[in-house]
């Protein structure tokens, strides 16, 4: 029997070589050995990084007291002495965190280690730094856990706590300080982020200046006073007085108490110089915290009051006000309108009323606008062209009102009163119950002159005008045989129609109606008898109406 060689083909051998290859030379962190540790720099300093494929060195100790076996290296020098802060919060697997002093890592002395801190599985230590002392940071898994780590340093101030604040002395001086490492105690004021304390007892009563100006940092500043956090009194505090954009503040000091002075960066840390003296501040500026506001109804009429708002600044403060009115056209300040009410006028109709707080001092002015009334509107309906009467003042002729031209919101309707006044036409009285369009001049008004007072009402309100007086109304003629004369009432209204035929001595008689292309609906299509014809008094004027053209 013959015996089969199978040959496998070199390509299939060099590619099976090559993924085992691969597999069994995982590459592990630049920083898996105490030797190779990653460096990290400053009062603050953070790094990510991964202990996967990390190994566990021979002669390396058991991190919190526990195996482990992925264990990757940190080095930090610490810049100057104080409370450092080391945790792994954020991490994505259970860690082992220690820190060592020492050059080898079979001679290392343990500083701090933890295993599980606040932040669930990760781990947080916190030792006192020596200056210039380095320290080796190991991070390792529980059981050998692996994954993604995040590493946090901090290095506080040494006056990051209010028990801790540094004192100051005498009527002025400067410290150099930092924010860079601080933090926020739990009962600090809600604003505070990152903060350090100084505390400075007032030698004598008067003014106190402290300001943080002149550094790359602008950080905020604050005074109080209080023997603790929970008892803190605000005094003072600025985040931008200085021309720079850092923090001045100055307050009346009063001989013998302690004052807690807390500088703040909210966002950028690092160093700033604090100086203090005994003079007295510049002059503050204007500035206004509540915009002025303005009440009442903009209406015709009505008066408006505007109110200052809220100023800050060095007193005293001028308050000067102006009122300005808006348009489509744009904005005028209205002039000789400078107290704090307003009547608006017919011309402000239609049109935004603001007004203006202008605030003074020694330092500068500053000013502050109302938010704007809606569109002015008229106390009622605006008077365009009076009203007049119609028709010739004598005894048993009828006259009539014309309402004049009104403008305003409509619908605008309309009201009479008809009123005898003396023959100089004045003394003028109401005539009871004559309250209609058409008024019958009557024996009693010889010798006086007539009018009418029209009212016109709308939403807005009511406002009332008057016509001129009539001539006199003279003493009716005597005649031997009294009249009627046919007047011409083509094309009137009925009622017009109606007071000028009983005017000219006749009476009106039946009225019917028909269609008619040439003569509006509602006016009189023709009469009978014909105009200009002369009948007995009283005799009847038959009259037709146009019902409009027929559909």
């Amino acid at each position: 029997m013959r015996r089969i060689r199978m040959r496998i083909p070199m390509l299939v051998v060099v590619l099976t070589a090559a993924l085992l290859t691969g597999t069994a030379a995982a590459a592990a962190p630049d920083n898996d050995n105490f030797a190779s540790a990653a460096e990290l720099q400053g009062r603050e300093a953070s790094a990510s990084g991964t202990n996967k494929d990390a190994t566990k060195e021979a002669g390396e100790p058991n991190h919190v007291g526990k195996a482990g076996g992925a264990s990757v290296w940190h080095r930090w020098t610490a810049p100057a002495s104080g409370k450092a802060t080391i945790s792994t919060c954020d991490s994505d697997f259970d860690t082992l965190l220690a820190v060592y002093t020492g050059s080898a890592l079979n001679a290392l002395t343990e500083v701090a280690a933890n295993d599980d801190a606040t932040c669930d599985l990760a781990s947080s230590v916190s030792f006192q730094a020596a200056k210039g002392e380095t320290y080796r940071i190991a991070v390792d898994g529980v059981a050998g856990d692996v994954g993604t780590y995040h590493l946090l340093l901090r290095l506080a101030p040494p006056n990051d706590d209010y028990a801790d604040a540094v004192t100051l002395s005498g009527d002025q001086g400067a410290v150099d300080g930092t924010t860079a490492g601080a933090s926020r105690e739990p009962e600090e004021p809600d604003y505070l982020t990152r903060s350090v304390w100084y505390r400075w007892t007032a030698p004598s009563t008067g003014w106190a200046t402290f300001e943080a100006c002149g550094g790359a940092l602008r950080p905020g500043l604050a005074a109080y006073t209080g023997t603790t956090l929970a008892t803190l009194q605000w005094v003072d505090s600025h985040y931008n007085e200085c021309a720079d954009g850092a923090a001045r503040i100055a307050f009346a000091a009063t001989e013998g108490v302690i004052y807690s002075l807390v500088v703040d960066s909210y966002e950028d840390t690092g160093d700033f110089a604090l100086a203090w003296n005994r003079n007295a501040p510049p002059p503050d500026g204007p500035f206004n915290e509540v915009e002025p506001t303005i009440t009442g109804s903009a209406r015709v009429g009505e008066t408006l009051t505007g109110s200052d708002g809220e100023w800050f600044g060095t007193p005293p403060l001028l308050l000067t006000y102006s009122w300005w009115q808006c348009g489509t056209g744009g904005c005028n300040r209205i002039a000789g309108a400078t107290a704090k009410s307003y009547v608006p006028t017919n011309a402000d109709i239609g049109r935004r009323l603001y007004f203006q707080v202008i605030a003074s001092n020694a330092a500068g002015s500053d000013y502050a606008f109302s938010e704007g009334t809606a569109p002015v509107r008229s106390r009622g309906p605006a008077l365009v062209s009076p009203p007049r009467v119609n028709g010739v003042a004598r005894v048993g002729l009828l006259i009539d009102a014309a309402s004049g031209a009104w403008s305003g919101m409509q619908p605008i309707q309309y009201g009479y009163q008809w009123q005898q006044c003396d023959a100089a036409g004045a003394n003028c009285r109401d005539l009871p119950n004559e309250i209609g369009i058409v008024f019958e001049v009557g024996r009693a008004h010889v010798g006086s002159r007539l009018r009418v007072v029209v009212t016109a009402t709308n939403v807005d309100g009511s406002v009332s005008a008057t016509s001129e007086p009539t001539a006199v109304v003279p003493k009716p003629r005597a005649t031997r045989a009294a009249r009627c004369l046919v007047p011409n009432v083509r094309g009137r209204t009925l009622l017009r129609a109606k007071a000028l035929i009983r005017r000219a001595g006749c009476v009106t008689g039946s009225v019917r109606r028909a269609f008619s292309s040439s003569m509006r609906r509602g006016r009189v299509l023709s009469q009978t008898p014909r105009a200009g014809a002369r009948a007995r008094r009283g005799a009847k004027v038959k009259l037709v109406l146009s019902k409009g053209a027929k559909r």
